[in-house]
Formats: C-alpha cells, sequence, structure tokens
C-alpha cells in the first residue's frame, strides 16, 4: 500500500463513521492499540484500528499524562515504533485535555491556535484529523511512496494530522 491508497482508506471514513470527540477517539485508539504491543504491524492492521476506534470505548484518562509536555522524541520512532504511537496519542490526550475550557473554546480555533505548550493545532475531530495527516504523509513522504512498515507510521499520521491544514 502506498501512501495514495491509505489517503483514499481514510476518506471514506465519512461514508462509515460518525465523527466523535477526538479525545474519546484518541483514547479508545490507544486502547485498541495496547493490544498490539507484540501485532506484526501492517497498513491493514493499522487502518482496522484507527476504523474500530470510532465506536470502541475509550481507555481511562491518566491524570499523569498531564504531566507531559512535549511530543516524544525522534529517536523513540526508530528503537520502539509501537512506544512512538503509543506516546504521540497519550501527549495528544494531554493537549486535549488541558485546552478543555480554554483554546478548545475558541470560535475561531481551525484557523489554528497554539497550545500553552506552544503546539499548533488544527484539526479538533477525529475525520479532520486522519485525512490532514495522510494527506500531510503523501506531501512529504509522496503519494507513491510506500507506506512505512512499523507503527511510527501511526504515530506520524496522528501528528501530522494536529497541525497540517
Amino acid at each position: 500500500m502506498n501512501h495514495s491508497e491509505l489517503s483514499i482508506h481514510i476518506e471514506n471514513f465519512h461514508q462509515s463513521f460518525a465523527n466523535r470527540n477526538l479525545e474519546d477517539y484518541l483514547l479508545a485508539l490507544y486502547a485498541l492499540l495496547q493490544s498490539q504491543q507484540d501485532a506484526a504491524f501492517t497498513p491493514a492492521l493499522c487502518l482496522s484500528l484507527l476504523q474500530e476506534a470510532f465506536t470502541a470505548p475509550p481507555a481511562q484518562f491518566n491524570e499523569q499524562w498531564l504531566l507531559i509536555r512535549q511530543m516524544p522524541d525522534e529517536q523513540l520512532k526508530t528503537s520502539d515504533p509501537w512506544q512512538y504511537a503509543c506516546d504521540v496519542i497519550i501527549f495528544q490526550v494531554a493537549e486535549l485535555h488541558r485546552m478543555r475550557g480554554q483554546e478548545l473554546q475558541n470560535e475561531l480555533r481551525h484557523y489554528g491556535i497554539v497550545s500553552e505548550t506552544g503546539y499548533s493545532w488544527y484539526n479538533f475531530d477525529p475525520l479532520t484529523l486522519l485525512e490532514c495527516g495522510a494527506h500531510g504523509l503523501e506531501d512529504s513522504l509522496g503519494e507513491e511512496a510506500a507506506i512505512a512498515g512499523d507503527w511510527s507510521l501511526l504515530g506520524d499520521l496522528l501528528d501530522l494530522g494536529r497541525y497540517y491544514e
């Protein structure tokens, strides 16, 4: 599968799923990912988890996550891609949790906001975040480039989705 095909699959989520709160979606994705630590990454498995997260119950929020104030280190992406993907999710959940009642209430947030930790956000629902992340991967790596063969793809997809317009 290449990045263009990934984008098409993600764009088709609109036909099957209703949007949900992004924090709840990410918590559900995190719960699903926890059962995949020893699973071999495949694009099909990744897409399946992304789909299941629209309806799966969210994991319990951990107050300790609020201590996380920066994206995971890039070295983690190569040393432990699965942990990198988990840490991106936890970082984003913590960011969204902190922004409740503050930046997320800004009616103009879709033009972009900066969180208290200095990270830019443009996308605040799962469908938009995933679509923008997939298009960001296409633009940065090429439409015909093969999908990365590890869980870092998921972390990169979510991270790009946060700020890619």
